[in-house]
């Protein structure tokens, strides 16, 4: 029990039928006081590597015209309503979304010179010039719905970006300049350098393309499937990735803009078990949603969860990979 005159906690549960949340507010005093009102503001809040998020959802009046003996605890139920959204409580890597209840508790003037005694000096940065108590609790939010369904969509696999993309554009141009400053056909300048940073961005460019055409196309079939969904994948006739394998997996993704520029960070936050695919052919592949709690796809200001597919394996040697993002939502 803290050594403050008026000390409080708050509880709060969720009714998932219908967005419905009951609170109590346990108060405990070691005067008598009285209240004049108790306010409670519920708050959403998104915090991480990007600009911290707090929007006030609502305001509501608790009591009135409260009175607590010296020495009581006093409990006051009391309840809310959030509006539906896909925006639960969440912990990741880089971000993390928060519910706040905060209760004001409004003194009644008369009854200020009993907060000063004592150890007021302690607790008075709780107390606003309105004569009011402040407290605050986070509680969760969990969605009522927690089925997982997927928009049905045939649609193609992109090649990502790799290391095998850089190397040969490397070695092709850096190589190429340095055989002509050994072979004397020109001096160095500073000048160079900025020459060799538009060859090689262009030189890449051109070696993705090449490289996308040659591993050549495979598309993404999608169906719910209950508890879980099927992949129908179907690659060209010249598709050449070899040892192929295929999985899903869910990502967060942040853009912090706080500096002079934005950075990305990305972490992936579930993975599934990987299937080996066929060798030619066609080939159908059931993965169930992940047991574990994880949100559907979602978009909030600087913040995204995205679900795709992926597909590893190798061509020349090097690896590749290709994904296809698939668009996953509660019902």
């Amino acid at each position: 029990m803290s050594n403050s005159i008026l000390n409080a906690t708050i509880h709060i549960s969720e009714n998932n039928a219908d967005n419905e949340f009951e609170g109590i507010l346990k108060l405990h005093s070691k005067e008598t006081l009285n209240f004049d009102t108790i306010d409670a503001a519920i708050s959403f809040e998104a915090r991480g590597r990007m600009s911290s998020i707090k929007r006030r959802l609502l305001s509501f009046k608790i009591d009135t015209n409260k009175r607590i003996s010296q020495n009581e605890t006093l409990e006051i139920p009391f309840n809310f309503k959030l509006e539906e959204s896909n925006l639960e409580t969440y912990s990741g890597k880089n971000a993390s979304f928060y519910y706040n209840c905060e209760i004001k508790v409004h003194v009644d003037e008369n009854d200020l010179d009993k907060l000063d005694r004592g150890v007021f000096t302690r607790v008075k940065s709780f107390f606003t010039s309105d004569y009011s108590s402040t407290f605050s609790t986070y509680f969760d939010r969990v969605s009522s719905k927690q089925q997982f369904d997927l928009s049905e969509k045939h649609q193609p696999f992109k090649l990502s970006f790799s290391f095998s993309n850089v190397l040969i554009p490397l070695l092709i141009v850096g190589g190429g300049y340095i055989g002509m400053l050994f072979s004397s056909l020109f001096e160095f300048h500073d000048v160079h350098i900025l020459i060799l940073i538009i060859a090689m961005i262009i030189a890449t460019i051109i070696n993705f393309k090449i490289n996308s055409k040659k591993i050549g196309q495979i598309s993404l079939q999608t169906v719910n499937d209950g508890d879980g969904f099927i992949c129908m994948v179907k690659p060209a006739k010249n598709f050449s990735l070899k040892q192929a394998k295929m999985y899903y997996q869910i990502v967060e993704e942040v853009v912090d803009r706080r500096g002079t520029s934005s950075k990305t960070y990305t972490s992936s936050i579930y993975t599934s078990p990987i299937t080996n695919l066929k060798s030619k052919g066609s080939s159908e592949v059931r993965f169930p949603f992940p047991e574990k709690k994880v949100l559907p796809s979602l978009k909030f200001e600087d913040v995204s969860i995205y679900w795709q597919v992926v597909i590893t394996g190798t061509h020349n040697g090097m690896k590749e990979k290709m994904t296809c993002g698939i668009n996953v939502y509660y019902v």
